[in-house]
Order: C-alpha cells, then sequence, then structure tokens
C-alpha cells in the first residue's frame, strides 16, 4: 500500500479553507498483516462527532476538528500541542478493498483496518501427486 502524505509537499502544517483555524499532519503509523494494512492515527482532543474518514477514488483522508479541552474559566499554563485541527491524506493502492475499511476511535485514537484484495493475499498452493 502506498502511504503518500498528500498535505503539502513537505509535510508541515497547512492552513485550512478557514483561515482562523490552522490544519496539522497528526502522528500516525502502519503496520501489514497477511490480510491487510491497519493504520494507527494519533488524535487527541477528537471525539467520533467531530471526525470524518473517507475513500474518494485513490485517496483515503482523515480529518479531525479539535473539542476544547478546558472549561472557558481555566487558563492553560502550558500546553503540549497546538490548538489545531488534523487532515490526513493517504494515497492507497490498487490492491485494497476499498469497501471492506473499518475504523474505530477509542480515546484520541483511530484504528483503520484496510483489507487487502483477494488477489494479493497469501495463499496456500496444493501439491499434486
Amino acid at each position: 500500500m502506498n502511504l503518500f502524505n498528500r498535505n503539502n509537499e513537505n509535510g508541515s502544517a497547512a492552513t485550512a479553507p478557514n483561515p482562523a483555524r490552522l490544519t496539522v499532519r497528526p502522528r500516525y503509523q502502519t503496520r501489514e498483516t497477511d490480510d491487510a494494512y491497519v493504520i494507527t492515527a494519533y488524535l487527541p482532543g477528537v471525539d467520533r462527532s467531530a471526525l470524518e474518514t473517507t475513500v474518494h477514488g485513490e485517496h483515503l483522508t482523515i480529518a479531525a476538528r479539535r473539542s476544547p479541552a478546558l472549561p472557558e474559566s481555566w487558563t492553560p499554563v502550558h500546553r503540549e500541542s497546538t490548538d489545531a485541527d488534523y487532515r490526513l491524506v493517504l494515497e492507497l493502492d490498487h490492491r485494497v478493498n476499498r469497501d471492506g475499511i473499518k475504523a474505530e476511535l477509542t480515546q484520541g485514537v483511530l484504528t483503520l483496518t484496510v483489507p487487502k484484495a483477494e488477489t494479493v493475499k497469501p495463499r496456500r498452493i496444493e501439491i499434486q501427486g
């Protein structure tokens, strides 16, 4: 599976359509199993209602809006992450089953399971004779 970041050429932060909101690429990792590719994206401060994952043509897009983490009456002393939305665009290989993609969000960690097409899965060949 090709996993090319399509946010911008150098992978740094880019401005969102609303210039008042910054969009950053979330940290993510991929791994391959015999049956699927698994993408894990770290989206702290995001809940299900603010997350959209889509497949359009060859592109898998993850877009998320962070919820305000603190009540208005609180003043943060230190923040480890910027107050920005997330956007990640990955290019899918033609050898995946786009209709079988599954997503799960647990405590700010999104796990996408992208099944391989049947034609690329390993299979055992029976020996005749």
